[in-house]
Protein backbone atom coordinates (compact mmCIF):
# COMPACT_ATOMS: atom_id res chain seq x y z
CA UNK A 1 0.00 0.00 0.00
CA UNK A 2 1.34 3.04 -0.64
CA UNK A 3 1.25 6.60 1.39
CA UNK A 4 -1.29 8.20 2.23
CA UNK A 5 -1.64 11.55 0.03
CA UNK A 6 -1.83 14.88 1.90
CA UNK A 7 -5.45 14.93 1.43
CA UNK A 8 -5.87 11.62 3.19
CA UNK A 9 -3.11 12.65 5.93
CA UNK A 10 -5.12 15.81 6.78
CA UNK A 11 -8.32 13.77 6.88
CA UNK A 12 -6.66 11.06 9.11
CA UNK A 13 -6.02 13.39 11.34
CA UNK A 14 -9.17 15.77 12.00
CA UNK A 15 -11.43 12.20 12.23
CA UNK A 16 -9.12 11.92 15.37
CA UNK A 17 -9.07 15.20 16.44
CA UNK A 18 -12.35 15.33 16.06
CA UNK A 19 -13.62 12.43 17.59
CA UNK A 20 -11.50 13.16 20.73
CA UNK A 21 -11.93 16.57 21.25
CA UNK A 22 -14.91 17.74 18.82
CA UNK A 23 -15.08 19.99 16.73
CA UNK A 24 -14.82 23.49 19.05
CA UNK A 25 -11.90 21.86 20.97
CA UNK A 26 -9.98 21.72 17.61
CA UNK A 27 -8.25 24.39 15.27
CA UNK A 28 -7.63 23.88 11.86
CA UNK A 29 -4.26 25.20 12.60
CA UNK A 30 -3.86 21.96 15.31
CA UNK A 31 -4.81 19.26 12.58
CA UNK A 32 -2.26 21.09 9.79
CA UNK A 33 0.41 20.88 12.69
CA UNK A 34 -0.19 16.65 13.95
CA UNK A 35 -0.19 15.93 9.88
CA UNK A 36 3.05 17.59 9.96
CA UNK A 37 1.85 19.97 6.85
CA UNK A 38 1.91 23.74 6.12
CA UNK A 39 -0.55 25.95 7.98
CA UNK A 40 -2.48 26.52 4.44
CA UNK A 41 -2.54 22.86 3.74
CA UNK A 42 -5.91 22.12 5.30
CA UNK A 43 -7.95 25.35 3.98
CA UNK A 44 -6.52 24.20 0.20
CA UNK A 45 -7.41 21.24 0.18
CA UNK A 46 -10.97 21.73 2.27
CA UNK A 47 -11.56 25.60 2.35
CA UNK A 48 -13.65 25.35 5.88
CA UNK A 49 -13.98 23.65 8.39
CA UNK A 50 -17.73 22.93 7.48
CA UNK A 51 -16.01 21.15 4.20
CA UNK A 52 -13.52 18.95 6.14
CA UNK A 53 -16.52 17.44 8.08
CA UNK A 54 -18.36 16.67 4.81
CA UNK A 55 -15.15 15.62 3.43
CA UNK A 56 -14.90 13.11 6.37
CA UNK A 57 -18.71 12.14 6.68
CA UNK A 58 -18.57 11.28 3.11
CA UNK A 59 -15.58 8.90 3.20
CA UNK A 60 -17.75 5.81 4.56
CA UNK A 61 -21.65 7.20 4.86
CA UNK A 62 -22.39 6.49 1.46
CA UNK A 63 -21.38 2.65 1.85
CA UNK A 64 -23.19 2.72 5.48
CA UNK A 65 -26.06 4.07 3.88
CA UNK A 66 -26.34 2.06 0.48
CA UNK A 67 -26.47 -1.42 3.11
CA UNK A 68 -28.38 -0.02 5.47
CA UNK A 69 -31.35 0.61 2.58
CA UNK A 70 -30.53 -2.64 1.15
CA UNK A 71 -31.13 -4.07 4.23
CA UNK A 72 -34.30 -2.10 5.21
CA UNK A 73 -35.68 -3.50 1.23
CA UNK A 74 -35.13 -7.22 2.30
CA UNK A 75 -37.00 -6.35 5.00
CA UNK A 76 -39.78 -4.62 4.42
CA UNK A 77 -40.05 -7.73 1.55
CA UNK A 78 -40.90 -10.10 3.73
CA UNK A 79 -44.39 -11.03 4.17
CA UNK A 80 -44.91 -10.98 7.63
CA UNK A 81 -44.82 -7.58 9.83
CA UNK A 82 -40.86 -6.96 10.62
CA UNK A 83 -40.34 -7.12 14.51
CA UNK A 84 -38.60 -4.02 16.74
CA UNK A 85 -35.36 -6.41 17.10
CA UNK A 86 -35.19 -7.04 13.31
CA UNK A 87 -35.92 -3.19 12.63
CA UNK A 88 -33.24 -2.20 15.17
CA UNK A 89 -30.59 -4.55 13.44
CA UNK A 90 -30.81 -2.35 10.21
CA UNK A 91 -29.37 0.37 12.29
CA UNK A 92 -26.69 -1.73 13.63
CA UNK A 93 -25.47 -4.52 11.17
CA UNK A 94 -24.08 -1.91 8.91
CA UNK A 95 -21.99 -0.67 10.95
CA UNK A 96 -20.83 -3.62 12.77
CA UNK A 97 -19.95 -4.68 9.36
CA UNK A 98 -17.64 -1.90 9.09
CA UNK A 99 -15.78 -2.34 12.09
CA UNK A 100 -15.28 -6.42 10.82
CA UNK A 101 -13.84 -4.42 7.96
CA UNK A 102 -12.07 -1.68 8.58
CA UNK A 103 -10.71 -2.48 12.19
CA UNK A 104 -9.22 0.29 14.29
CA UNK A 105 -9.92 2.86 10.57
CA UNK A 106 -13.89 2.27 11.46
CA UNK A 107 -13.57 2.63 15.32
CA UNK A 108 -12.31 5.91 14.90
CA UNK A 109 -14.92 6.66 12.01
CA UNK A 110 -17.32 6.12 14.91
CA UNK A 111 -15.94 7.69 17.31
CA UNK A 112 -16.02 10.70 15.29
CA UNK A 113 -19.62 10.25 14.26
CA UNK A 114 -20.56 9.55 18.08
CA UNK A 115 -18.82 12.60 18.63
CA UNK A 116 -20.87 14.94 16.58
CA UNK A 117 -24.03 12.95 17.33
CA UNK A 118 -23.10 13.76 21.01
CA UNK A 119 -22.02 17.46 20.80
CA UNK A 120 -24.80 18.01 18.01
CA UNK A 121 -22.99 19.23 15.91
CA UNK A 122 -24.12 16.31 13.18
CA UNK A 123 -27.39 17.84 11.79
CA UNK A 124 -29.76 15.33 10.68
CA UNK A 125 -31.59 16.93 8.12
CA UNK A 126 -28.16 17.13 6.23
CA UNK A 127 -27.60 13.63 6.26
CA UNK A 128 -31.22 12.91 5.27
CA UNK A 129 -30.87 15.20 2.36
CA UNK A 130 -27.65 13.85 1.44
CA UNK A 131 -28.15 10.15 1.60
CA UNK A 132 -32.09 9.62 1.75
CA UNK A 133 -34.14 6.92 2.11
CA UNK A 134 -32.18 4.67 5.36
CA UNK A 135 -33.12 5.98 8.70
CA UNK A 136 -36.30 7.93 8.01
CA UNK A 137 -37.49 4.35 7.03
CA UNK A 138 -36.94 2.80 10.58
CA UNK A 139 -39.72 4.86 11.86
CA UNK A 140 -42.73 3.51 10.13
CA UNK A 141 -41.38 0.31 10.81
CA UNK A 142 -41.07 0.49 14.60
CA UNK A 143 -44.64 2.44 15.01
CA UNK A 144 -46.11 -0.78 12.87
CA UNK A 145 -44.21 -2.61 15.10
CA UNK A 146 -45.33 -0.86 18.08
CA UNK A 147 -48.83 0.25 17.38
CA UNK A 148 -49.37 0.94 21.17
CA UNK A 149 -46.92 3.61 20.80
CA UNK A 150 -47.36 7.37 19.47
CA UNK A 151 -45.32 8.37 16.75
CA UNK A 152 -43.47 10.99 19.05
CA UNK A 153 -42.04 8.15 21.53
CA UNK A 154 -41.16 5.89 18.56
CA UNK A 155 -38.72 8.54 17.05
CA UNK A 156 -37.32 9.59 20.84
CA UNK A 157 -36.67 6.37 21.48
CA UNK A 158 -34.93 5.86 18.25
CA UNK A 159 -33.15 8.82 19.13
CA UNK A 160 -31.47 7.22 21.99
CA UNK A 161 -30.99 3.63 20.59
CA UNK A 162 -28.96 5.71 17.93
CA UNK A 163 -26.62 7.26 20.83
CA UNK A 164 -26.59 4.67 22.77
CA UNK A 165 -25.63 2.37 19.96
CA UNK A 166 -22.63 5.10 19.16
CA UNK A 167 -21.64 5.35 21.98
CA UNK A 168 -21.23 1.49 22.67
CA UNK A 169 -19.32 0.32 19.43
CA UNK A 170 -17.04 3.29 19.64
CA UNK A 171 -16.21 2.69 23.21
CA UNK A 172 -16.96 0.37 24.86
CA UNK A 173 -16.61 -2.69 22.57
CA UNK A 174 -13.92 -5.33 22.67
CA UNK A 175 -11.40 -5.64 19.65
CA UNK A 176 -11.25 -8.78 19.39
CA UNK A 177 -13.85 -10.92 16.41
CA UNK A 178 -15.29 -13.33 19.49
CA UNK A 179 -15.76 -10.73 22.01
CA UNK A 180 -17.46 -8.02 19.71
CA UNK A 181 -19.93 -10.26 18.43
CA UNK A 182 -20.93 -11.37 21.87
CA UNK A 183 -21.00 -7.70 22.59
CA UNK A 184 -23.28 -7.00 19.33
CA UNK A 185 -25.22 -9.50 20.10
CA UNK A 186 -26.27 -8.32 24.02
CA UNK A 187 -26.01 -4.32 22.94
CA UNK A 188 -28.96 -5.89 20.17
CA UNK A 189 -30.57 -7.22 22.62
CA UNK A 190 -30.98 -4.35 25.22
CA UNK A 191 -31.70 -1.46 22.38
CA UNK A 192 -34.75 -3.77 21.72
CA UNK A 193 -35.99 -4.28 24.96
CA UNK A 194 -35.75 -0.18 26.13
CA UNK A 195 -37.56 0.23 23.02
CA UNK A 196 -40.35 -2.33 23.97
CA UNK A 197 -40.49 -0.59 27.41
CA UNK A 198 -43.76 0.46 28.73
CA UNK A 199 -44.40 4.06 28.13
CA UNK A 200 -44.70 6.16 31.80
CA UNK A 201 -44.33 10.10 30.83
CA UNK A 202 -42.14 9.96 27.80
CA UNK A 203 -42.71 13.30 25.99
CA UNK A 204 -45.96 13.14 23.66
Amino acid sequence: MGRPSTREKLLDCAEDLFGRHGLEGVSLRTINTEAGLSPAALHYHFGSKKMLVEALLERRMPALMERRSQLLDELSAREQLPSTRDALSTLLVPLVDMVAEGGEHSRRYLRLIHRLHADHDLDPQFVIDRWPGSVTRLVPLLRAANPSLPKSIVEFRLGLVIELMLQSLAHGAPTTSEGFEAHVEKLLDFLTGGFLAASHGEPK
